[in-house]
């Protein structure tokens, strides 16, 4: 569990230890608005539209194998990224790097299914899962800004290498090989025209930033569209789905689904626009940025000790509620004051505190009510759905604090009274991802209720 987890708290962590690093990034490599939120939106783009196709090579291939490949391409993708000469390398070396993060990640959570099968195992580890994710994507962003500040942007890629290097010797001594039971077909077109699909809608948002009239825009959102159109007939009558939809018709497993891609919109997309927040609103250097992010990871690995006691005490259901009412109300507090740094820095406390309590309930309501046999592609799906969730979070919110920002230099505000603009705005498309929660666990606590005997 150690080494599984050590891989797992990595492929997080790369998943918001650019978001501080950014506009160094962007001077440094003559980088847009645009170009920055695909250096961030790639990753998560390719980690969670190729989850399940992760899945399906570690079913053919052996679980230990295919983490021990996602591994060696993660490593070497990370090199391209920290090596890169331009902004088009950098942004290829994360499209490379979220594609191996998906096989490793899935492997790797394959693995860990496979080895702790009691109940009571099964929903520990699944906690230390989950909890491994959010320490992981809230530390990225301190890691970031303090390599950035001491050796550079790049060496937010390249501590990667050595990292990998001990993971994979370790998995050789600790994990065992876990062969396939079985031989499937890897489905690979329909898990590449997922990704297009998704791809397509990630750059249509991001475009609209250009404004509503952006043909390209709405030319990305028509392709997703007609793609994951087409994905879900083709699924849907197959014997043998790469994505199981049939899954979805479990209320409580949609809901889950549609939770963990607002609780990861939240994650991802509070940490961009946060980091962002600090440097360009308040002047302050990556590793000062980082630092006031250090608040934030703590109140989520506190919250991620207690989530097990606060679920036996209030349920997975009523967890999930307070969790999403803690997420309303630091952002809300975003949207209304983020002038004052010490303010925001609280609300973002708030909000650290209600990640976790959020992705534990979440991953664990929704495996309870999948079947023995479909574990694997349950969990898959689910962390794609997490994963999509927090690239269109990333884009949605940034594309929104992008224009409000254009929009504000345009009637003459400085450059910081833009950056409060911009977060302001972004904060209020989390607030309304927060607001949709509450909705969703408030069902989720209807269906999870115990049913009174007669």
């Amino acid at each position: 569990m150690a080494v599984l987890g050590a891989a797992q708290l990595m492929v997080m962590l790369d998943s918001t230890v650019v978001n501080v690093a950014l506009p160094t990034i962007g001077r440094s490599l003559s980088a847009g608005a645009a170009a920055q939120q695909w250096t961030v939106g790639s990753y998560v783009l390719m980690y969670g539209s190729l989850l399940l196709a992760g899945g399906r090579i570690s079913d053919v291939f052996g679980r230990r194998r295919s983490f021990l490949a996602g591994l060696a391409l993660f490593g070497a993708a990370s090199a391209l990224c920290g090596l890169a000469p331009g902004t088009p390398a950098l942004i290829a070396g994360r499209f490379v790097q979220g594609a191996a993060a998906a096989v490793l990640s899935a492997a790797a959570l394959s693995a860990v299914l496979a080895i702790y099968r009691l109940p009571g195992q099964r929903r520990l580890a699944l906690t230390a899962w989950s909890g491994l994710g959010v320490v992981g994507a809230t530390i990225g962003v301190i890691l970031g800004g303090l390599l950035t500040t001491t050796l550079g942007w790049r060496w937010a890629f390249l501590i990667n290498v050595p990292i990998c290097v001990l993971t994979g010797i370790s998995a050789l001594r600790a994990v065992p090989p876990l062969s396939a039971v079985r031989r499937r077909p890897l489905r690979l077109p329909i898990a590449l025209l997922t990704t297009a699909g998704l791809a397509a809608l990630s750059y249509g948002l991001i475009r609209l930033q250009d404004g509503a009239g952006t043909g390209a825009a709405w030319l990305g959102i028509l392709v997703a569209a007609l793609l994951l159109t087409l994905v879900a007939v083709r699924q849907a009558r197959a014997e043998d789905p790469l994505l199981p939809l049939h899954l979805l018709r479990l209320p409580t497993y949609a809901l889950s689904s549609v939770g963990l891609s607002l609780a990861a919109a939240v994650m991802i997309g509070g940490t961009y626009l946060a980091s962002g927040y600090f440097q360009r609103a308040h002047g302050m250097a990556a590793i000062t940025a980082g630092l006031a992010l250090v608040p934030m990871g703590l109140s989520s690995l506190l919250a991620a000790l207690v989530v097990p006691r606060l679920a036996g005490r209030l349920g997975f259901a009523r967890l999930y509620l307070c969790a999403a009412a803690a997420q309303l109300a630091g952002a809300g507090i975003l949207v209304i004051s983020t002038g004052n740094a010490l303010i925001a820095g609280v609300a973002l406390v708030i909000i650290g505190a209600g990640l976790p309590s959020s992705f534990v309930p979440l991953y664990t309501i929704g495996s309870s009510h999948v079947r023995p046999a479909e574990s694997g592609v349950g969990s898959g799906l689910l962390n794609t759905f997490n994963q999509t969730g927090a690239a269109l979070g990333v884009a949605v919110a940034g594309t929104v604090a992008a224009a409000a920002a254009a929009s504000s230099l345009r009637a003459g505000a400085t450059a910081a009274q833009a950056g409060t603009h911009a977060t302001s705005a972004g904060f209020a498309v989390l607030a309304a991802c927060a607001v949709l929660a509450l909705i969703n666990a408030t069902v989720l606590i209807r269906l999870t209720r115990p049913v009174s005997a007669p």
